[in-house]
C-alpha cells in the first residue's frame, strides 16, 4: 500500500453547468484528509502531509467502519454548526497546530465532527487511481457503513445547476464537478471543477497594520498571494473577523515571526504604519469580490474578514487564483487536455 498521497485537486471555474458525462458533490468546508488504514492501524494526513490523527480521536473507528484490512480513503472532516452544517469557523476553533509545525491537534472537544468520504484510492491490494471515479464511488459506498460521524459524501449525475441552488439555499461553499470517467491524479486537473458560492481565498499573512482607537496589538492583517514567478503580491488588509479571544492568540503568533524586511514584491500601500513577518502563516479569508486598482493591472479583495488560521495548507500553495471559464474548461476535460 502506498505510504503517501497527493490528493487531487480542483480548477476553479465561474459558474455551475449541467453534463451527463459529470457528476456533482457538495464543497464541503473543512480540513482535506487522505486516511490510511493498515490492519485496524489509522493515519490522517492533510493536503500538504501533516500528520491529522490525534486531532480527531472520535475518527478512530474509521477502520470498523471499511469492509477490508487495507484502504486508502479521500474525504474531508467538518466541523458542524447547530443546523449540522459545515463550518469552517468551528473547525478553527476545533483544531491548533502542533510544535514544528508538522502535527494538528486538538484543541477543544466540545465542537463535534463528521468525515465525508467521497474517494477510494486503495482497497485490499488493488490500487484504483487508474479506475473510472464512478466506479471507485460505486465500490466505495459499498464497502462504508456511515452514521452520523462517518459519511458518505453523495452526488447526483448531470444536475449541476439545481445542486448549485440548493447548496446556496443552504449556505454552503459551493460545489464539485468530477467527470465520471476520470482517474485519480496527484495534482490540480480540470477533470475536477469546483464552483464557489461564497468567495474564500487562503492567503499568506506578511504584515499587520498599527491598532486604531481602542483595539490593542494590531489593527489589520497584510495579506498577499504568490503570483506565477513566486512573487508574494499584496491582496488586501483583514482587520474584522476576530473575537477578542482569537485576536489576542494571533497576536501571540505574529510577534514571533516579526522580521524588518517586507515579504511582498513591491510598495504595499496602507493609511497606518506597518509591520513586517516572515510569510508563514495561512489565513482563510471571505470577502466580496476582487477589485482592479486603476491601470496597475493588481487586484484586491474587497472587505476581506478573517475567518481562521489554515493548519493544513502550505503558505507556498496560496496562488492568485483566478475563476476559469466554465465552458473553456469542460470543453478542454472533455478533449482529454491536460491543466
Amino acid at each position: 500500500m502506498p505510504q503517501a498521497i497527493q490528493p487531487m485537486l480542483a480548477t476553479l471555474v465561474d459558474q455551475p453547468f449541467d453534463a451527463p458525462e459529470w457528476l456533482y458533490e457538495v464543497k464541503w468546508d473543512g480540513y482535506r484528509a487522505v486516511v490510511f488504514i493498515d490492519n485496524g492501524d489509522l493515519r490522517l494526513v492533510s493536503r500538504n502531509q501533516n500528520l491529522m490523527t490525534v486531532a480527531y480521536p472520535e475518527l478512530s473507528v474509521l477502520p470498523e467502519h471499511v469492509k477490508g484490512r487495507t484502504a486508502i480513503l479521500d474525504g474531508e472532516i467538518v466541523a458542524l454548526d447547530d443546523k449540522g452544517r459545515s463550518s469552517f469557523s468551528l473547525m478553527q476553533q476545533r483544531t491548533g497546530m502542533g510544535e514544528g509545525g508538522r502535527r494538528i491537534l486538538r484543541t477543544r472537544d466540545d465542537i463535534p465532527i463528521a468525515f465525508y468520504a467521497f474517494d477510494l484510492l486503495y482497497l485490499d491490494g488493488y490500487k484504483l487511481l487508474d479506475a473510472a471515479l464512478e466506479q471507485r464511488k460505486d465500490l466505495l459506498k459499498s464497502v462504508l457503513t456511515t452514521d452520523e460521524l462517518i459519511r458518505y459524501s453523495d452526488h447526483c449525475i448531470g444536475n449541476g445547476n439545481a445542486l448549485f441552488e440548493a447548496a446556496a439555499q443552504h449556505g454552503l461553499e459551493g460545489i464539485v464537478a468530477k467527470r465520471r470517467s476520470s482517474c485519480y491524479l496527484p495534482k490540480r486537473s480540470r477533470e475536477w471543477l469546483k464552483i464557489k458560492i461564497v468567495r474564500r481565498q487562503e492567503c499568506v499573512i506578511g504584515g499587520y497594520t498599527d491598532p486604531r482607537g481602542s483595539r490593542e496589538n494590531f489593527g489589520s492583517l497584510v495579506l498577499g498571494l504568490y503570483d506565477d514567478k513566486g512573487r508574494l503580491i499584496h491582496v488586501g488588509h483583514a482587520g474584522s473577523g476576530f473575537t477578542g479571544l482569537s485576536h489576542d492568540e494571533m497576536w501571540q503568533r505574529l510577534e514571533k515571526l516579526k522580521t524588518s524586511k517586507s515579504p511582498f514584491f513591491g510598495k504595499v500601500e496602507s493609511t497606518r504604519p506597518m509591520h513586517w513577518l516572515k510569510p508563514e502563516l495561512v489565513a482563510e479569508i471571505k470577502f466580496s469580490e476582487w477589485t482592479h486598482e486603476g491601470g496597475s493591472g493588481t487586484v484586491k479583495m474587497r472587505a476581506p474578514v478573517f475567518m481562521g488560521l489554515r493548519f493544513d495548507k502550505k503558505p507556498t500553495d496560496c496562488r492568485i487564483e483566478r475563476a476559469a471559464s466554465t465552458a473553456i474548461e469542460v470543453k478542454k476535460a472533455e478533449a482529454g487536455e491536460a491543466v
